[in-house]
């Protein structure tokens, strides 16, 4: 899910997004809060948390956070809010070659994160985390979405969305491209 919206208020762990005249507070890390001002336009990956009692909007500022935020919290023993702090605390890079390296003293460091909690998720995301570029700007995300339900895997669609020529402009344009390639 993805919001975009002018922001009306951030705070040092949420930030109030108005889309289409309605507010929505989505709690989000100081390293995401800080990188947004009031009157700006922003784009947030969102996961919805519904509990018993609320529901919880967290986001984050690049598709690649939030895909690495879903494989940690399906991870045993890691729930949403130890997930966005791992976020909060380090870039999805340092996360990956974290994991892909073994190094679970890293992960230690984050509030909330015990030794068998990070080996747990350098166990079980090992080989599982992409250390190339995933990170896609939202136009590209969309292109890739939109090859993947035209039957390519997501690392194909994101092959071809490296590949493309420079100047297309629209996602129309991108996804005849890449059908082209």
């Amino acid at each position: 899910m993805r919001l975009v919206g002018d922001v009306l208020e951030t705070g040092l762990d949420y930030v109030l997004v108005d889309v289409g005249g309605v507010g929505y507070k989505v709690d989000a890390s100081l390293s995401v809060t800080s990188k947004l001002s009031i009157g700006s336009l922003a784009t947030l990956w969102t996961h919805e948390v519904v509990r018993e009692d609320r529901r919880e909007l967290l986001g984050f500022l690049e598709r690649g956070a939030l895909d690495l935020f879903l494989k940690l919290i399906n991870v045993n023993g890691v729930g949403p809010k130890v997930g966005q702090k791992i976020l909060g605390a380090y870039s999805s890079d340092e996360i990956k070659k974290a994991i892909a390296e073994g190094d679970d003293m890293m992960l230690t460091r984050v509030p909330g994160v015990g030794k068998k909690t990070a080996q747990k998720i350098v166990l079980e995301l090992r080989g599982s985390v992409d250390l190339n570029r995933d990170e896609t700007s939202p136009a590209e995300s969309d292109t890739v979405e939109a090859l993947c339900s035209l039957g390519y895997s997501s690392a194909e669609a994101k092959s071809l969305i490296l590949k493309l020529p420079s100047g297309l402009q629209t996602m129309e344009e991108k996804i005849k491209a890449a059908l082209r390639m």
